[in-house]
């Protein structure tokens, strides 16, 4: 397997930086090569492309710089990484265990602190993009407050209606993140990863796992208040209301 690896920066970040590209470097895959796109002091060669980055002209735009990596991908396997996520040794050999049958793919990954971070998870609500507003949780008030699901659940196109990927990280298909860009009107803090989410769930794009793989954060990122593991009879109850409708 052939992977792009995209990684996003505000810049003053090369420690962190240094260590992602050693942690891809380490897992000794066949073909790679990294984009990043930001102001870095790091020297591009055979395999890092810079795209430097105007701050200035809009603050916080992920969405234009994570397009921009999508663009001008050489592989069609996509790694879409803050500068902040790092790839477990094991990663590589995790993909080539679970295969390249997928469009929109997350792994696992592991908070600073050791705990499960938002990785393979639900999005229960109703979103007013006009306003970033949320309506209450529409399958159960246990949702609020469980939402992340376990490694071996298989989605399909009902349960994925429910279901959102981080911004943070993820794996897409070029030619998925080259017909369906990020809304470029939505800068970081604006829900960019769910509307994004929502967009190709209405085209038919599921949402996979690859148990097999995994990333770590190199700082501690705050959990949200919905982020606990969901358990077997809510599982089952959240399976049959999407049946359902």
């Amino acid at each position: 397997m052939e992977f792009t690896f995209g990684i996003i920066t505000n810049g003053n970040n090369d420690i962190f930086l240094n260590k992602i590209i050693g942690s891809i470097i380490n897992n000794n895959i066949s073909k790679y090569e990294i984009i990043i796109v930001g102001n870095i002091s790091i020297k591009c060669n055979n395999t890092i492309s810079i795209f430097y980055f105007n701050e200035n002209y809009k603050k916080n735009w992920i969405t234009k710089k994570k397009n921009i990596i999508a663009l001008n991908a050489k592989y069609d396997n996509i790694v879409m990484l803050h500068d902040y996520i790092i790839l477990e040794n094991n990663w590589y050999e995790g993909f080539i265990k679970y295969g390249d049958n997928f469009d929109w793919c997350i792994t696992k990954i592991i908070n600073n602190n050791g705990n499960r971070f938002r990785d393979y998870t639900l999005f229960p609500y109703d979103v007013d993009f006009s306003k970033i507003k949320y309506s209450p949780t529409i399958i159960d008030k246990y949702f609020g407050e469980n939402c992340l699901l376990p490694y071996n659940f298989v989605n399909n196109i009902k349960t994925n209606k429910y279901m959102y990927i981080s911004g943070a990280y993820y794996i897409i298909k070029k030619h998925i993140a080259t017909k369906f860009l990020l809304d470029e009107n939505l800068i970081w803090g604006k829900s960019e990863d769910v509307e994004y989410s929502k967009r190709l769930h209405e085209n038919g794009i599921i949402i996979k796992c690859n148990p097999y793989s995994e990333v770590y954060l190199l700082k501690q990122k705050e959990s949200a208040h919905w982020e606990k593991e969901i358990n077997e009879e809510y599982l089952n109850k959240f399976i049959t209301f999407c049946n359902k409708h």
